[in-house]
């Protein structure tokens, strides 16, 4: 296969680069460790907050002067060896109430995801966002009248069955005033993550590509849920996992195995020879 102009290439991590357990298989670490060292930019671009990625950066050495990491499904660009961001949108609370109280009408739990700590808001009852923290960044339940009015946070999401969220989506729809202040999208199908207006994967992956002075020709991206879409869509190549939804598959460039059969490892194997 022509694989010279990759050389930058995005994971999503859950239902794509991890195993169904969220774990790191062997295959898939090796075969990213050694782009890595062929000077391949390898980039996990991922809804999650740093904390819950940290590990698999160490685990992978992606921690180089010139190595980066997506965050909050595109609203921040870390630097993994500085810490330093080139990128972060994010909230004020004051600018969300209108939001908030179309979601709680609805009778549906909030969840504020900020860098480093998830606030679960009592007044709309736990979700059960609680088990994907899996206890690495602070969880704390607290009443939306005792977060600072002032509070900066990434992102915020809704976790509830998969009919409930597609009402949320049709009403959300129905507020068009909330479009320049927000975006919504599925990282799957129980879980409604909201972002600050134009954040995404792709326009996230547009700027660092741009930062180094590549295109979107040179991007292989890997995904299986709808917060994939705008990076598989922008990808030169768009790889779906076999478990990926519908619109997924459709749009991508290429299919591999499911991310419970090591597809991410499978595919690179193949198309680099190695």
């Amino acid at each position: 296969m022509e694989n010279n102009t990759i050389e930058l290439l995005a994971f999503d991590m859950d239902n794509t680069l991890l195993l169904p357990d969220k774990s790191l298989s062997t295959r898939n670490a090796q075969a990213l460790k050694q782009l890595h060292a062929n000077g391949k930019h390898i980039v996990l671009t991922t809804g999650r907050p740093l904390p819950n990625v940290a590990p698999f950066i160490e685990q992978l050495g992606l921690t180089q002067s010139d190595d980066y990491v997506i965050l909050f499904n595109g609203g921040m660009i870390k630097n993994t060896h500085t810490n330093e961001n080139i990128l972060n949108r994010h909230f004020i609370l004051k600018d969300m109430q209108t939001a908030f109280h179309i979601i709680t009408d609805l009778g549906l739990p909030i969840d504020i995801v900020a860098e480093k700590q998830v606030y679960s808001i009592t007044d709309f009852g736990q979700s059960d966002y609680v088990k994907l923290v899996n206890g690495i960044v602070p969880y704390q339940q607290v009443a939306l009248a005792d977060l600072p009015n002032d509070l900066v946070f990434n992102k915020f999401v809704i976790y509830a069955d998969e009919v409930q969220l597609d009402h949320l989506e049709t009403v959300l729809q129905q507020h068009p005033e909330l479009n320049h202040i927000l975006s919504f999208v599925r990282s799957r199908r129980i879980l409604l993550e909201i972002v600050p207006s134009g954040v995404n994967k792709g326009s996230a992956l547009s700027a660092l590509l741009e930062h180094f002075n590549l295109t979107a020709e040179n991007l292989m991206a890997f995904g299986d849920e709808e917060n994939d879409y705008p990076m598989l869509k922008l990808a030169k190549v768009g790889v779906a996992m076999d478990n990926a939804i519908p619109q997924i598959k459709d749009i991508a460039t290429d299919i591999t195995k499911s991310n419970a059969d090591d597809g991410v490892g499978v595919f690179l194997e193949k198309y680099f020879n190695l």
